[in-house]
């Protein structure tokens, strides 16, 4: 079975190596950018399976990133991660798109849970 591969935009530099460990461990590929161009100069040139975006950055939010990455990348399952959370945001996120709305301080194991549940049903169809 070939590795599933996930991006993770991320711009707090410690918060993005966190994931990359915690998700590399998890026999995952794993790349990463720092905010939303880097991700799209990747994002054109390779496919991901998965992608992890935090909601606030500088430049372009999560928000405002995941149309742009449905349309680029439509078999891909995005998963939000913010700080700084509300219904409102929750219910914004999943309406353009993103499969999970998860808030920091994240549990790893509910990334976990999430990530193999979204990868695991793709593989069904």
């Amino acid at each position: 079975m070939e590795k599933k591969r996930l991006l993770v935009i991320e711009d707090d530099e410690e918060m993005r190596s966190l994931l990359n460990d915690f998700l590399q461990e998890e026999r995952w590929e794993i790349d990463s950018a720092a905010d939303a161009s880097e991700a799209f100069r990747k994002l054109v040139r390779e496919a991901f399976d998965l992608i992890i975006t935090d909601l606030r950055m500088p430049g372009p939010s999560g928000l405002d990133i995941i149309p742009r990455i449905k349309k680029l990348r439509p078999e891909a399952s995005i998963v939000v991660i913010t700080a700084f959370g509300s219904e409102d945001i929750h219910r914004r996120v999943l309406e353009r798109g993103a499969a999970v709305y998860l808030e920091k301080p994240l549990l790893f194991q509910d990334l976990r849970r999430c990530i193999e549940k979204l990868i695991f049903s793709k593989t069904q169809t």
